[in-house]
């Protein structure tokens, strides 16, 4: 493995009908409002890309993050969240999770994935993770995988949306072979992310130290119509970002 960048970006999760305008963030560092943008699921704000966690930590500093957004349950809120390196000393992010497959109970090889088999995707021991002493959200786990073209097509769910999602304390999610076409590249992308909770306004809201691992698939046979695929085209997330 080998590291591609660090990041910042903040997210607001909607219900699936709910309305959230206006919306911004007031980073530690500035008096003015970022304002989001909707990226579909989540209203979305996004930092730079940096080579060195302490760069990034020089541009988005430990500290006070306020979200300023009004919503029809809520009204206007000013909400704040505290991004702080939990540890005594050393990174706040999780180690690296090491991304492993398997089909019909055998190790298989990210370039050997048989499309007519469910795929069970494991990784390596999340040894950060803990249960949420406030009880609101344990750390977090997730799955992401995408086809060629950068579509998501297989998520593990996220809280708060009335569907399963993972936890530290999970150890494997399938994705389906019926998802899966012969002779197909797709992309899969592991998270271990560590929590720092809260809760007002009757909103849950944490803060993130988290880490993702990307890894290309193929899969083997021949493909006999249009949905033959065998390179990525695009990338799902700019996390899979290379910086020179």
């Amino acid at each position: 493995m080998k590291t591609l960048n660090y990041h910042f970006f903040a997210e607001i999760f909607r219900q699936s009908d709910g309305i959230v305008s206006p919306a911004s963030i007031r980073p530690p560092f500035t008096a003015s409002p970022i304002d989001f943008i909707d990226g579909g699921y989540a209203l979305e704000m996004h930092g730079g890309r940096y080579s060195s966690e302490q760069e990034l930590e020089a541009n988005y500093p430990d500290g006070d993050y306020i979200f300023l957004f009004s919503a029809p349950s809520t009204g206007s809120v000013s909400q704040t969240v505290v991004m702080k390196n939990q540890r005594i000393s050393g990174s706040g992010l999780p180690a690296a999770p090491q991304i492993l497959l398997s089909q019909a109970g055998r190790s298989v090889a990210p370039d050997s994935i048989n499309p007519a088999l469910d795929l069970v995707v494991t990784w390596s021991e999340f040894s950060e993770g803990r249960l949420d002493p406030l009880g609101i959200m344990d750390d977090l786990l997730f799955v992401i995988m995408a086809n060629c073209e950068g579509e998501r097509i297989a998520h593990s769910g996220r809280p708060f949306e009335n569907t399963p999602y993972l936890t530290f304390a999970d150890e494997s999610f399938v994705i389906g072979a019926e998802i899966m076409h012969p002779e197909n590249a797709y992309q899969i992308s592991v998270e271990h992310a560590i929590l720092n909770t809260s809760f007002e306004h009757d909103v849950p809201a944490f803060a993130t130290f988290a880490t993702t691992t990307f890894l290309d698939l193929m899969t083997t046979g021949s493909a006999t119509d249009e949905s033959v695929c065998p390179n990525i085209l695009e990338h799902f997330d700019t996390g899979q970002t290379v910086l020179q």
